[in-house]
């Protein structure tokens, strides 16, 4: 719902959905309309006079308007261009109050072309607010967002959350109807934070209430009660029941949805009741149509016609208020005319008959003249104006487009510039890595070697010394043999982790495929558990439990599969460790779990192992940290996979508690390429 019954239009009538407010308005445009016509005023105050006037006058629309249009007439006498803009401003607000949405956009315009003459940024703003009111109400959603943005930028300037937080609002509005949840949860949470800045409750419910309505439009029923529910008690202490009687249509569907009807037709009719007891003829209308749904359903079809019936009736009485009140003042006018011209033929027949016969011919044709003369010129106006809009809208577009272009080119930029950094980095691991390899292959190869020498050295040379000799050099040659193997082992090991820098700084050619994830993590979770198991001769049980709804998504099956498989790793050697500590009734457990949220799919690899002691949990993504004893893990695993997943923009992270178990959590975006299993 956009917020008008509290704004109805931006600045000059805040509050004009309280009955007390819109009374205490009534009251004074009487007093001040007896100021005006009882005393002899001088013309600067009756331009302040005419201004109030225009602005109080509730009740009678017509009349408001009448005291805009004089008060643009003297300031033209005047040329006060300040009042000049606020008289054209109340009256595109009266025409638009009567429905005249065409002229009150012609009143509008001209109101933000004297503004900017006279650099008036506030008067400026009010009026951009405005026609986007305007826009949304006749249902042009494009051009309401362009002119709530001109607004915000104007306004924005004075830093006045008062001013911004109603524009926010009715900009979350518009999304929500163009069928765009995120905007309009973004807009109706920030008008919710300002209002709640500025202590506004009105304006609080009714951001709460579009929010719910946010929640409802995604299926997100909780929620979306939640909101709806805490807007409506707030909006029950200020009495204000428009607003009141839609949002429980609108609990109404939340419960539809659910499948409860019955709480959807006792939501429905308490807006009914609520409808009547105010006079409110659009929500009697709204509430009898959802009656008369619900009736039907429930096969209920006599109650069904009734509330029908009630909803065509409301509905033609609503759309006849403009027609009767055109029609009633036309007829006064004609009424008028009749009189006064019959007032003017009896004083002419006094004079002279064929005088009044020639005169009054003269003036029909003089008149019909005018008529076609005007007519042609407001034609003329009317096309003018088209063709200015049309002008106005393609330039908005035009530069909402350059600035859409210029934001990706901008974060292109950024994604290129972070790419070339990553690049770089990755090329002086890499070649760090390759200067290191070639002198560590010496290492191993002659430590190798000479190893070797050492055993065909005891095995040869040892005979020919004596006994005492021998013994020394047997002791010698001992030592030689351990620092030689020592140096073998720390040597493959250092070889590991040279490997492994290398296959950090690889930068992915794989291509991104649709890639069925829970078949990927099924075979994978296999083929760790037969791998592992070959090698360590461990039975450990292992639990799966798929999401058949997340389909296939797009990513480097090579990359994902290595990411799955050293998390599959790190889980079984959890759990083997602890079994080995043998703690009673220990049964150790990897369950794999995968699901859909939203627009992302998530991974769950959990073990009941060990677990990670809190103190080290911001290191395990870092490269060359682990938790295996020396010589069991080079660190790479876990901080390779990370990258990974980031790669997909995506998240890793991991939930744990020492000595009970370990989770670990991927969450990938579906992205616009995903295609569901069938």
């Amino acid at each position: 719902m956009i917020y008008r019954k509290g704004y109805l239009f931006l600045f000059c009538c805040y509050w004009l959905n309280l009955p007390s407010v819109f009374a205490q308005q009534q009251k004074n445009a009487d007093s001040l309309a007896i100021i005006y016509y009882q005393n002899k005023l001088t013309d600067t105050a009756k331009l302040s006079l005419l201004r109030d006037l225009s602005f109080n006058e509730l009740q009678d629309l017509a009349k408001g308007l009448m005291y805009a249009e004089e008060l643009i007439l003297l300031a033209e006498q005047m040329k006060d261009n300040a009042y000049l803009r606020m008289g054209y401003f109340l009256k595109g607000t009266k025409k638009r109050m009567l429905g005249s949405l065409d002229e009150a956009l012609a009143a509008y315009i001209k109101s933000i072309e004297i503004a900017i003459k006279i650099k008036n940024l506030r008067g400026e703003g009010e009026a951009y607010s405005a026609i986007g009111d305007i826009y949304s109400e006749a249902n042009n959603y494009p051009n309401a967002l362009i002119y709530y943005r001109k607004a915000y930028y104007v306004l924005n300037t004075f830093k006045n959350d008062s001013l911004i937080a109603p524009i926010l609002l009715n900009t979350g509005d518009v999304f929500l109807k163009i069928g765009n949840p995120d905007s309009a949860f973004l807009y109706a949470t920030g008008a919710k934070i300002l209002f709640d800045k500025i202590k506004d409750p009105t304006g609080i419910a009714y951001s709460l209430g579009n929010i719910g309505m946010v929640y409802a439009s995604i299926g997100k029923n909780k929620l979306a009660e939640q909101n709806i529910n805490e807007a409506i008690a707030i909006l029950e202490g200020t009495q204000d029941y428009y607003p009141i009687c839609v949002y429980l249509i609108s609990m109404a569907d939340v419960y539809l949805n659910k499948g409860d009807n019955k709480a959807a037709l006792n939501y429905t009719l308490r807006s009914l009741g609520l409808a009547e007891q105010n006079g409110l003829k659009q929500q009697i209308a709204d509430a009898s149509l959802k009656l008369s749904e619900l009736y039907e359903k429930d096969g209920k079809f006599d109650d069904a016609y009734k509330y029908y019936k009630n909803h065509i009736e409301n509905r033609d009485s609503i759309n006849n208020i403009s027609s009767v009140q055109t029609m009633a003042d036309l007829r006064t006018n004609y009424e008028v005319s009749q009189k006064q011209l019959e007032v003017n033929i009896l004083n002419e027949q006094k004079r002279n008959q064929n005088i009044l016969v020639l005169f009054l011919g003269i003036i029909l044709s003089l008149a019909l003249f005018i008529l076609l003369i005007l007519l042609r010129n407001n034609q003329n106006k009317q096309k003018a104006y088209r063709i200015l809009n049309l002008q106005k809208q393609e330039t908005e577009l035009q530069k909402a487009k350059a600035e859409d272009a210029l934001t990706e080119l901008q974060l292109t930029q950024k994604h290129l510039i972070q790419s070339a950094k990553m690049a770089s980095l990755g090329e002086l691991t890499a070649g760090i890595a390759h200067e290191i390899k070639n002198p560590l292959n010496f290492v191993n190869n002659f430590s190798e070697v000479s190893v070797e020498l050492v055993d065909e050295l005891r095995e040869g040379a040892l005979k020919k010394l004596s006994a005492p000799d021998q013994a020394e050099a047997a002791l010698i040659l001992n030592d030689i043999a351990d620092n030689l193997k020592k140096i073998l082992h720390h040597g493959q090991r250092a070889d590991s982790i040279v490997k492994g820098m290398l296959q950090h700084s690889r930068p992915s050619t794989g291509k991104r495929e649709l890639t069925d994830i829970n078949a990927l993590a099924s075979e994978y979770l296999r083929l760790s558990y037969n791998g592992l198991s070959a090698k360590d001769k461990f039975n450990i049980n292992f639990t799966s439990a798929f999401d058949e709804s997340i389909g296939r998504i797009e990513v480097v099956y090579q990359d994902m599969s290595s990411v799955l498989l050293n998390l599959f790793n790190n889980a079984f050697y959890s759990v083997l460790q602890k079994k080995e500590k043998g703690i009673e009734k220990y049964e150790p457990l990897v369950s794999v779990t995968t699901k859909r949220d939203d627009n992302e799919i998530e991974i769950y690899v959990k073990d009941n192992g060990s677990g990670i002691r809190q103190g080290v949990i911001d290191k395990i993504f870092q490269p060359f940290f682990t938790t295996k004893p020396t010589g069991q893990g080079t660190g790479l695993g876990l901080s390779l996979s990370y990258d990974i997943i980031k790669a997909h923009r995506g998240e890793l992270k991991v939930e744990t508690k020492e000595g009970e178990f370990a989770v670990f959590i991927i969450r990938l975006p579906i992205g616009h390429n995903h295609e569901a299993l069938i």
